[in-house]
């Protein structure tokens, strides 16, 4: 659980996101969760976090979108793509 907290903290500073009281929830140490699952306490923070949490969280959506999309185009047109490149079959 600890291993989760520092990855959650790394991937947020990655977007200049603090969440000061992120830790492990003490109380999931006794609790009835197997291990190595547990809670981990998100804590406050304030409406500037809040937000720049919000938008980090659109934007990965939206890039999810476009790699959906763009591996689509791919298998449809993958062969396409390697000869206009000069690849295989290509000028």
């Amino acid at each position: 659980m600890t291993r989760c907290v520092q990855e959650l903290r790394r991937a947020l500073a990655a977007h200049g996101i603090i969440l000061p009281s992120l830790r492990v929830d003490l109380p999931s140490f006794v609790s009835r969760y197997p291990s190595p699952s547990g809670l981990i306490a998100l804590g406050n923070c304030n409406t500037d976090t809040a937000l720049r949490l919000a938008e980090a969280l659109r934007a990965a959506e939206v890039k999810a979108e476009f790699m959906e999309g763009a591996r689509v185009v791919l298998e449809e047109h993958g062969e396409l793509l390697i000869d206009e490149i000069g690849g295989e079959g290509g000028a």
